[in-house]
């Protein structure tokens, strides 16, 4: 019984992995491709209704955008991204470590510690995204009329509380990792 379901781990925690890895990949490529193509007619995805803009384009500028301001997009975008990818790369580490049968390690624990870190990463990174996108994206309207915008909203609280959760699952894995510890050299 205990085989089979180390078994069933070992599956399930490969398909995992490989999906984080797939997505790890297509991060940055679909980064590079919505700055790219937004507001063209190359913008297949904003138009089949894939991906829903996340920022009102009109309260920032009524200009097209430059191919600077695509650029300086798609770089600060990069940036937050790298926070994300960071968090794929630390999953995919976990999910091989369940592949290997390693479970209940400190290893493991170090890595969800690492995860709830990048929670509160998250939402400074946002925070910092926003307001430069609302430089990059208002830079060409006359002077005057640019724009520096920084928000705090409540989403970015509930992933402040969900970061100090993972905190506390990583401490209580390190704890419960160490009394295992010394109970196995108890004699």
């Amino acid at each position: 019984m205990g085989c089979l379901l180390m078994s069933k781990i070992q599956k399930q925690s490969r398909r995992v992995r490989l999906f984080f890895q797939c997505l790890l990949a297509l991060t940055p490529m679909m980064v590079c491709y919505y700055w790219l193509t937004v507001e063209t007619s190359y913008d297949f995805l904003t138009s089949l209704g894939v991906i829903q803009l996340s920022y009102n384009f009109d309260s920032y500028t009524q200009l097209p955008f430059t191919m600077t301001t695509r650029v300086l997009s798609a770089m600060a975008s990069l940036l937050l991204c790298s926070i994300i990818m960071y968090a794929l790369t630390l999953l995919i580490r976990l999910f091989r470590n369940y592949e290997g049968n390693d479970i209940f390690s400190l290893d493991n624990a170090a890595i969800f510690q690492k995860l709830g870190y990048c929670l509160f990463f998250w939402v400074g990174g946002s925070i910092v995204y926003g307001a430069l996108m609302s430089v990059i994206l208002s830079f060409n309207n006359p002077p005057g009329e640019r724009i520096l915008t920084v928000s705090f909203v409540g989403m970015d609280f509930l992933t402040l509380v969900f970061g100090f959760i993972v905190l506390i699952i990583s401490w209580v894995m390190k704890e419960g990792y160490t009394l295992a510890d010394e109970n196995s050299h108890t004699i």
